[in-house]
């Protein structure tokens, strides 16, 4: 009865028709038959290990292998055996033809399980152990992502898109294993290739690797990997302190000597890109660049380079034009002129070691001054113009009416020693001198109140109301005079064309200055116009009526009001490239215009009492003021710092302060003439000047003076 129930069993097990439409047909994997069913073994239900997770994680399934869960020889054997007994029963089976295909079928798919587990064992696999039933069911296990690896039934892929492919289930015998085994050792998991599932798990396998492949490289979490990418949002830079510190680390430093590997002509191109400094540092170097830095050319472009920059100028400083830059001469030792210039500016910071020296001469108050290199052309209450050389600080030339210079009191004291001298502070005289007197028809018969003066022209105004033009290539000669105020002319400047004058009598004149010819008479002010200065077709004008204008010299109109003084203006400046306007007055602040918005852009708390004289030095952006509290003082322009401060050099009101790229020179009530020299002692300095002849002595011995 045994007998005979299962071989119903077994008949009924080998006709029952297959529940699977997606296994239909013969699978040439395996060499199953369709109805080929195994029994007994639930089928797992596990989510798909390769499915990302909210928080972007991916598990690798094959990374972890749950022991003894690989077919082991005892259950090879059990199987064997099984067969062998069914092989008996079909022998009294009625039906032997189809117990036979049976059989057949049964012992071909013995035979390939034989040879997977011989293949296993060859690759290496770990010893294998009986425990085949013992499947994990927990949804994290490592068999559930084995599980899942052979199943295609993903609805998304690890990073988003759609699958195409669902799971294929194909019945199997009970001597076949129906799950995918993990693999031992080295050797990859075993995954059942009767549904087609093994290339289908190789090529998601490949997928998946590239995706995490490609997940690993951008560094981005799953939130993150939903960015515009193309747009760079949300992307994570590192830190520039993160930066440095891993190319400190890792970096080497590439030493590579291109003085001696580069053309002379490009290593000194590169040379000439150091400063002082640096170059000093370069030629300690070794031999080789010692003897490329020595290279006047080097030094040349650097000096060019570092020292030509300017403020408020428009264009670098031009060489040779007396702004301590010397003409581009064959001869010049640029080294030794960078060194001075390096000297001079360090002391211009430091505000020490300068040298100060007072000039004698004048018996009254000096109004006004202009200085260069070679001259100081001063202008006083005594009613005299006299002109000082620079260098050798002595009087070379005094211009007045003949009652003034007739007079031998003006040369020599009550003792008979000269009046003109240079005097330190500690009272020491040096260098007398006895200068030339001259007195021409055309004169001044009151104070000198301004003057100007370039290589041609110099232009004087006076209380006498009037103004005269002078020829400086012919020894100070008058050439004509302009007359058109009713009352004391204060200021006055000049260009290229025009000369411009202003007065007591509240009225500003623009002149033409090759003919002498009143162009315009300007009307604006209520009150006396202390002071003005032009650039290019732009008038700059300042009045007690507490208002500074800038006008339109082309028609006359005022083109702008700067207003914010609380008291009256007395003087006024251009910078060079007229972009600023410095004002000045009774109110003691001194205020930085924007000459195109007419905004004040700073106000400097000054002094202490009226501010008399502005000078913008447009080089260096320096301003010098001198005011009735006996102080003079630097400030930055471009940030209105006090840089220094020399109070009670004169015993008096300072009338007029100016300076250049080496000295301060200032006048006052004292009727002394002040130099403060930063260049004194210090080695080549001269090297600075430009070649110009020195007018101060020359003009005068060709005009027959001396």
């Amino acid at each position: 009865m045994a007998m005979s129930a299962d071989k119903g069993l077994l008949t009924a097990t080998l006709n029952e028709p297959s529940t699977s439409s997606s296994a239909s047909s013969y699978s040439h994997d395996t060499g199953m038959e369709p109805g080929d069913q195994q029994e007994g073994f639930p089928r797992p239900t596990t989510a798909n290990p390769f499915r990302r997770s909210r928080n972007g994680s991916t598990s690798a399934p094959w990374r972890r292998r749950p022991k003894s869960l690989v077919l082991g020889e005892q259950e090879f054997t059990r199987q064997l055996s099984e067969l062998a007994i069914e092989d008996g029963h079909h022998d009294v089976n009625n039906d032997a033809p189809k117990s036979a295909d049976s059989i057949k079928g049964k012992i071909r798919r013995a035979s390939l399980s034989l040879k997977g587990i011989v293949r296993r064992d060859r690759r290496g696999s770990e010893p294998a152990t009986d425990v085949v039933d013992a499947r994990p069911t927990t949804s994290h296990s490592a068999w559930h992502k084995l599980r899942q690896a052979a199943s295609f039934r993903h609805s998304r892929s690890s990073y988003g898109n759609h699958g195409n492919l669902e799971t294929i289930y194909s019945p199997v015998e009970p001597d076949f294993p129906r799950f995918p085994v993990p693999g031992n050792g080295l050797a990859p998991p075993f995954i059942p290739r009767h549904t087609g599932a093994a290339a289908k798990a190789s090529a998601a396998w490949q997928n998946e690797h590239l995706g995490v492949a490609r997940y690993h490289q951008d560094l981005v979490s799953f939130p993150e990997s939903q960015n515009d990418r193309e747009s760079g949002i949300g992307i994570a830079i590192a830190s520039t302190s993160q930066i440095d510190v891993q190319i400190e680390q890792g970096a080497s430093v590439i030493r590579k000597d291109f003085i001696t590997q580069l053309p002379s002509e490009l290593a000194v191109q590169i040379l000439s890109q150091l400063n002082a400094a640096q170059l000093a540092t370069a030629s300690r170097v070794c031999r080789q660049w010692y003897d490329a830095v020595q290279d006047q050319y080097v030094w040349r472009q650097s000096f060019l380079t570092k020292k030509t920059s300017t403020y408020a100028t428009g264009l670098p400083i031009q060489p040779g034009t007396g702004s301590g830059v010397p003409s581009l001469l064959p001869g010049n030792n640029w080294q030794k002129i960078y060194r001075a210039r390096e000297e001079l500016d360090k002391r211009w910071k430091q505000g020490r070691q300068s040298r100060a020296v007072f000039l004698n001469g004048h018996m009254d108050s000096v109004y006004c001054q202009q200085f260069d290199e070679n001259k100081i052309i001063t202008g006083s209450r005594d009613k005299t113009i006299r002109i000082w050389d620079m260098h050798s600080l002595q009087c070379r030339l005094i211009i007045g009416p003949p009652e003034v210079v007739n007079d031998t009191s003006i040369l020599f004291d009550a003792t008979g020693h000269p009046t003109h001298f240079a005097l330190y502070p500690d009272n020491q005289r040096i260098n007398p001198s006895v200068p030339v007197t001259v007195s021409f028809p055309t004169h001044h018969s009151a104070s000198i109140l301004c003057l100007q003066y370039d290589d041609d022209i110099l232009v004087t105004g006076s209380s006498d109301s009037t103004c005269i033009v002078y020829s400086v290539r012919s020894g100070y000669r008058p050439v004509r005079r302009l007359q058109c105020h009713s009352a004391s002319v204060l200021d006055l400047a000049f260009d290229d064309k025009h000369i411009v004058t202003c007065s007591k009598d509240c009225s500003i004149c623009v002149w033409d200055r090759a003919t002498g010819t009143l162009l315009k008479h300007l009307n604006g002010h209520t009150g006396p116009v202390n002071a003005v200065q032009l650039r290019g077709n732009t008038l700059v004008s300042c009045s007690g009526d507490f208002t500074v204008k800038l006008w339109n010299i082309a028609s006359g109109k005022v083109i702008r009001e700067l207003t914010g003084h609380t008291k009256g203006l007395a003087c006024s400046q251009f910078s060079e490239d007229g972009r600023y306007v410095a004002s000045a007055g009774s109110d003691k602040v001194i205020r930085i215009w924007d000459a195109n918005t007419g905004e004040c852009i700073r106000e400097i708390q000054a002094h202490e009492s009226l501010v008399r004289s502005l000078h913008i030095d447009s080089i260096s952006g320096r301003l010098i003021s001198g005011s009735y509290d006996t102080d003079i003082k630097v400030f930055n322009m471009e940030t209105g710092e006090l840089l220094l401060d020399f109070p009670g050099w004169h015993v008096s009101w300072v009338l007029s302060a100016k300076s250049d790229y080496r000295r301060i020179v200032s006048t006052g009530q004292d009727s002394k003439i002040l130099i403060i020299d930063f260049g004194a002692d210090v080695p080549d300095v001269r090297m600075l000047e430009s070649t110009r002849k020195h007018e101060g002595t020359s003009d005068i011995c060709d005009a027959g003076f001396i």
